[in-house]
C-alpha cells in the first residue's frame, strides 16, 4: 500500500482537537511503543494528547519512558482524532472509543480502513518503524531518548531481537540511528527479558506439561488454562512469549498457545511460524489475523476439546495447502 506519511503528518499538524493515541489489548512492545513514542512527540508539538490502552501497563513492559501516563480505555472523553497503532482496527482496542475522526498506523495485511490518512505497509518490521518514519519527515531533531527507546523497544521485540525474518539490512540501519537518538539495546533487552518472577517460572513449568505435538512433529502447542494463572499468583500479561516455547521444536513448523479466558467466554490462540506456513490465513480463517509469521485469534467454544479441534483442523487445512500434508488424519503425542 502507498505510505500516506505526509498527509498523516498534515492530519496531525492541523488538530486543533484532543488526541486519543490507543494501543490494542493485551499491549506488546510494538503497539505500546508506537502509541507512546508518538504521545511522547504531540506533547512535545504543544498538541492536547493522551495515550490509552484497556489494559494495565503489563510488568514487562512498564520501563518503557511514558508508560506512567497510559490510562485506561475505556473513558468518557470524545476526541477530535483518535489513532488506533499496531492493531487491524479499533475493534483490537477491545473498549469504546469516541472520537469524530479516526486514523490507524499499522503493519499488518488488511483490517478496517478509516480514510485516506491510514499509514499501512505490510512490509515494515514493526509498526515503531512507520512511527519513526513519520517523526523524521516532520521533526528529527524532536526524537529525544525517551522516544528513541520506545521506537527501539517496538522495533527489537517485533523482529525477535533481530532473529526473525522480517530483519533486514533497513531493520539494522533504523536500530542504528535509533540507537545515536539514544535508544539503549542492553538496557532494553535486560528490562524485557530478564525480570520473570519466581511466580512466571512456575505458570512456565505447569504450561510445558501441555505440550502437545501433532501431524508427525510440523505442529506443536501449548494450553494455558485460567486456572493456572491462580494456581501461581500470575496474570494475563504472563502468558507473552510463551508461544515461542513449541516453536523453536526441531521440525515444528506452526506453533500455537491456546490461552483460556473465562471473562470472555471463549479461548485466545496465537500462532507462530517459521516460514513455510503463512499463519495469517489460518488465524483469517477464525476470524482473527496478523502476519506471516505471528498472528492469533479468538474462538468461542462450549470447551477445550472443541476449541482444540478447530483449530487443528483450521492449521491442516492451510498445511494442505502449503503441501506439507496430504491427508487429514493428526496424531497427538
Amino acid at each position: 500500500m502507498v505510505e500516506h506519511s505526509i498527509p498523516f503528518i498534515e492530519l496531525l499538524r492541523e488538530e486543533k482537537g484532543p488526541i486519543l493515541i490507543a494501543s490494542h489489548e493485551n499491549p506488546d512492545a510494538d503497539t505500546l511503543g508506537s502509541a507512546l513514542a508518538l504521545y511522547l512527540f504531540l506533547k512535545k508539538k504543544g498538541k492536547q494528547v493522551a495515550v490509552g490502552c484497556k489494559d494495565k501497563v503489563p510488568h514487562f513492559l512498564d520501563f518503557l519512558p511514558g508508560s506512567q501516563d497510559v490510562i485506561r480505555l475505556p473513558v468518557k472523553d470524545v476526541f477530535s482524532l483518535a489513532i488506533v497503532v499496531d492493531a487491524s482496527g479499533f475493534y483490537r482496542v477491545n473498549a469504546e472509543v469516541k472520537a469524530f475522526k479516526k486514523a490507524r498506523i499499522d503493519h499488518h495485511i488488511g483490517g478496517e480502513f478509516y480514510g485516506e490518512y491510514d499509514y499501512i505497509d505490510p512490509d515494515a518490521p514493526s509498526t515503531t518503524t512507520l512511527i519513526y518514519r513519520l517523526l523524521c519527515a516532520w521533526d528529527k531533531s524532536a526524537i529525544d531518548e525517551d522516544i528513541a527507546e520506545n521506537l527501539y523497544a517496538g522495533l527489537a521485540t517485533d523482529t525477535g531481537f533481530f532473529k526473525y525474518s522480517n530483519t533486514t539490512a533497513q531493520t539494522f540501519e533504523i536500530a542504528k540511528e535509533l540507537v545515536e537518538l539514544g535508544a539503549k539495546p542492553h538496557w532494553t533487552y535486560v528490562n524485557f527479558s530478564e525480570r520473570e518472577s519466581l511466580n512466571k517460572m512456575k505458570l512456565i513449568s505447569k504450561v510445558l506439561d501441555t505440550l502437545t505435538i501433532h501431524e508427525d512433529g510440523l505442529v506443536a502447542g501449548i494450553t494455558i488454562f485460567d486456572r493456572f494463572f491462580r494456581e501461581t499468583g500470575c496474570s494475563y500479561a504472563d502468558s507473552e512469549g510463551l508461544v515461542n516455547y513449541p516453536r523453536s521444536i526441531e521440525g515444528v513448523e506452526v506453533a500455537y498457545a491456546i490461552i483460556e479466558k473465562p471473562e470472555e467466554g471463549l479461548w485466545k490462540v496465537s500462532l507462530r511460524s517459521k516460514g513455510r506456513v503463512d499463519v495469517a490465513k489460518i488465524a483469517e480463517s477464525l476470524g482473527g489475523g496478523g502476519h506471516k509469521y505471528a498472528s492469533g485469534c479468538k474462538i468461542m467454544a462450549k470447551n477445550y476439546n472443541i476449541t482444540l479441534n478447530i483449530l487443528l483442523e483450521a492449521i491442516r487445512e492451510q498445511l494442505r495447502k502449503e503441501g506439507l500434508i496430504k491427508h487429514a488424519v493428526s496424531q497427538a503425542t
